[in-house]
């Protein structure tokens, strides 16, 4: 039983772990970054839909950012 608890914990933290690691790929550092805008949502054929689902994202410069579309 215990055991089984300690394991649904790590699971969790994991998850947590994993997810604030993403958020702090969002944070400006002075420096235009492409997952700033990735979960930005679009609308494509009616439904929302992340940016980075439908273009490709660069960074040619440190303070430039620029879309292409992706091929259908």
């Amino acid at each position: 039983m215990i055991e089984a608890n300690i394991k649904d914990a790590e699971t969790k933290m994991q998850k947590s772990l994993d997810a604030l690691a993403k958020e702090i790929l969002t944070i400006r550092t002075g420096r235009a970054s492409p997952a700033l805008v990735d979960k930005i949502p679009v609308e494509y054929y009616g439904n929302p839909t992340p940016l980075n689902q439908l273009a490709t994202i660069t960074v040619p410069e440190a303070k430039k950012r620029s879309r292409s579309r992706s091929s259908d």
